[in-house]
């Protein structure tokens, strides 16, 4: 594949990431976030190792550009582990769409990043937990759904294929 048009693609990726990231829905407790489909978008087309740089840069590039927050290289791992993991839906069936989001939601999101802010900011981790578990589970839901109509759809397959065999 022609490297120019992965790097312009994965970039576009990254921003839509972004954007994406700066969108979410529901009610305050349980409020789902947009990013991940960029990063299901990037796993589907070029793997672990591409979604992983997407997943890191858009992390950095929100914090600094951005201002959200303090940026933190610990708030980076868990990031660039969900990136990874994310691009194991390269070859997307049920299973793994489901197993992807569950060890991106409960095992990173959940419970790594809950432990990340109870260590840094010096809270209780079981409190933390119950207070987001709702919201893991909401969201959890809504990006299994969401990933298999993306990833199943002919047309993303047709895009994939199109960019493999350099058709263009």
């Amino acid at each position: 594949m022609n490297n120019v048009r992965k790097i312009t693609i994965l970039s576009v990726l990254i921003a839509l990431n972004i954007i994406l990231g700066k969108l979410s829905f529901g009610p305050e407790f349980a409020k789902v976030n947009l990013g991940f489909i960029a990063l299901i978008i990037s796993g589907f087309l070029y793997g672990s190792r591409a979604t992983l740089v997407v997943a890191g840069l858009a992390n950095v590039l929100t914090f600094t550009l951005l201002g959200n927050g303090t940026f933190s290289f610990w708030f980076l791992i868990p990031a660039l582990l969900a990136g990874a993991t994310y691009g194991l839906l390269d070859k997307p069936t049920w299973i793994r769409i489901i197993l992807v989001n569950v060890v991106v939601m409960v095992g990173i999101s959940f419970i790594l990043n809950t432990w990340l802010i109870a260590a840094i900011y010096h809270l209780d981790y079981s409190a933390l937990l119950s207070v987001r578990i709702i919201k893991m589970i909401v969201s959890l839901l809504f990006q299994i759904i969401l990933s298999f109509i993306l990833l199943r759809n002919r047309v993303f397959q047709q895009f994939k294929d199109k960019l493999t065999m350099n058709v263009w």
